[in-house]
């Protein structure tokens, strides 16, 4: 008997199925069909999407080996599309009891082969049916007959009677979908159903009008008299009756920690333009924290000059920081400020003098002083009159 064509399925299966992929493959050679897999038939310095689309057109069939990843797999859907492009058919192979969810619409219309159980007469089944669909053989030959044709058989060459095997069932073909002219659709109103409203709203009214009645038929008796005597005033204490009532004592609020990354005060109580400058500014916000600490080993290094250096902190921020016109300038003054405060906390610099304070002169002091001097040196230069006696 002549060499027939051999009979190529493509293999689709996820990168975890491949030593089953391969045992299908060996199992699969003794019935004459040759199988094609990813990534491992790729000729070198070929285009793997090309090749992918090559071997599908190439082969009768595609055979899926499904399981939970290669439902999920992007690569194994986008072969089943170019097989059904091609008009290849897919035979899946179960290998896990689970529906498919990704590859629902493929393979809807697919007849199944469990891998789980019976594996020899699943690889029988697929081989006949990959025969079929290409052509190789009648459907009518056995599985025997299909070994023989393979050339694998050692027996010999004899042709084993045909015997005729009952059509498998083709599957009914799906009903065509049904599309309908959604333009003219409108949603079904919800009906209403009035008969429990109508019945709240008359309960309602029925409690109003009994309320309306009750209060006016009370307000027509007039109040029994009370008589004194049967019930006497109870006495007041005037002590108690003086005595306030004690104020609630509010219980201490303890106040907010200060943000790690903000300056030393809280940015909400900010008031001055310095402040909400340094706030919208890390790196003066940082400056100011450590300004803030160096501040603190001053004023314990300074001792009994602890109170001018308060002065002399309290003036350079409100007559030197405060004046300056943008953030450069901020940084700058602040820096030297700490240079100042480290070397009075180390020790290496004592706590400068206060300045001495200007005198108090008025517009009207230098021509006093002038008019003095004009009159004692005229004094001076009159001669003095003596007296006859």
């Amino acid at each position: 008997m002549g060499q027939e064509p051999a009979t190529q399925l493509f293999i689709s299966h996820h990168s975890s199925k491949l030593p089953i992929a391969l045992e299908l493959e060996k199992s699969l050679a003794k019935y004459g069909v040759t199988c094609w897999l990813a990534p491992r038939d790729v000729e070198p310095s070929e285009a793997f999407d090309m090749a992918i689309k090559r071997a599908i057109d190439e082969s009768c069939a595609t055979l899926l080996l499904f399981c939970s990843k290669s439902d999920k797999s992007p690569h194994v859907k986008r072969e089943l599309i170019l097989a059904d492009s091609s008009r290849k058919a897919i035979i899946p192979v179960r290998l896990e009891e689970l529906a498919p969810d990704e590859l629902a619409y493929h393979l809807a219309s697919s007849q199944w082969i469990d891998w789980l159980e019976q594996r020899e007469s699943t690889i029988e089944r697929v081989a006949a049916k990959a025969h079929q669909l290409a052509g190789t053989v009648q459907k009518t030959m056995t599985v025997d007959d299909l070994i023989e044709h393979s050339g694998n058989d050692e027996a010999g060459e004899a042709e084993a009677p045909e015997l005729e095997l009952e059509p498998e069932p083709e599957p009914e073909p799906e009903p065509e979908p049904i599309y309908e002219d959604y333009d003219d659709w409108e949603p079904e109103k919800p009906q209403t159903n009035w008969l429990p409203i109508v019945g709240i709203a008359g309960l309602f009214v029925a409690v109003v009008a009994g309320f309306l009645i009750w209060t006016t038929m009370s307000t027509d008796e007039p109040l029994p008299p009370v008589d004194p005597v049967e019930n006497p005033a109870e006495p007041v204490d005037d002590d108690k009756a003086e005595e306030p009532d004690p104020e609630p004592v509010a219980k201490p609020v303890a106040p907010k920690p200060l943000p790690p990354d903000g300056p030393s005060f809280d940015c909400t109580k900010a008031s001055q333009r310095i402040e909400f400058l340094i706030c919208n500014t890390p790196e003066l916000a940082k400056l100011d924290r450590t300004l803030s600490s160096v501040y603190k080993n001053a004023m314990s290094a300074a001792g009994p000059n602890a109170p001018r250096l308060q002065r002399q902190q309290r003036a350079w921020r409100t007559e030197t920081r405060d004046t300056c016109p943008d953030t450069a300038c901020v940084a700058t003054i602040v820096r030297e400020r700490i240079a100042i405060l480290r070397a009075i906390a180390a020790g290496n610099l004592d706590v400068p003098r206060d300045p001495p304070r200007p005198e108090f002169r008025s517009q009207f002091s230098d021509a006093f002083n002038n008019d003095g001097e004009r009159a004692f040196e005229e004094n001076m230069a009159r001669p003095v009159e003596r007296s006859p006696n």
